[in-house]
């Protein structure tokens, strides 16, 4: 009998398994969108946000310049970045970026960094700072905006 007991816990356990690696993946994959806590902005748009990571909005709309940071190429944010924000291919990107700077349409391209940690910096440190982070790396210092209305942990998120 107690054998019976001790296989039913263990095959309980694993039908709760899946559950609990569903919500973990779901957290390790989201995206979200961040600005420094002076930033008056709560709320923005997909298309507002592409046009800020295109280059083609570069202030808050208040005169405070728009200081985008990125992922450095092969982070899951910037993969992200790309196909679903920008549509584009890194190689497009990287062409994107050069017709950009060398038309003088733009001084610089957004500033590419190798780690979330170095993003959140930038944007605690840039009142103008957005940047898109894995939502397990936000931590004090920034503030998460709604993309669409929507909050990331919330169905119809846009970045998940």
């Amino acid at each position: 009998m107690k054998r019976y007991g001790t296989y039913l816990i263990a095959f309980a356990s694993l039908l709760l398994l899946p559950l609990v690696s569903t919500t973990d993946a779901q957290q390790e994959t989201e995206v979200a969108v961040v600005v420094n806590p002076e930033n008056p902005v709560s709320s923005i748009s997909s298309a507002e946000l592409r046009r800020i990571f295109a280059g083609d909005k570069q202030s808050w709309g208040n005169s405070l310049p728009v200081f985008a940071i990125v992922r450095a190429p092969g982070a899951r944010e910037r993969q992200l970045l790309l196909s679903q924000i920008l549509r584009m291919t890194e190689s497009e990107y990287k062409q994107y970026w050069l017709r950009k700077v060398y038309s003088g349409e733009v001084p610089q391209e957004p500033v590419a960094v190798f780690s979330n940690g170095m993003q959140l910096e930038g944007v605690r440190a840039k009142k103008g700072g957005i940047a898109l982070i894995s939502v397990q790396d936000v931590r004090a210092g920034v503030k998460t905006i709604k993309v669409d209305g929507y909050m990331p942990g919330t169905p119809g998120y846009p970045f998940q």
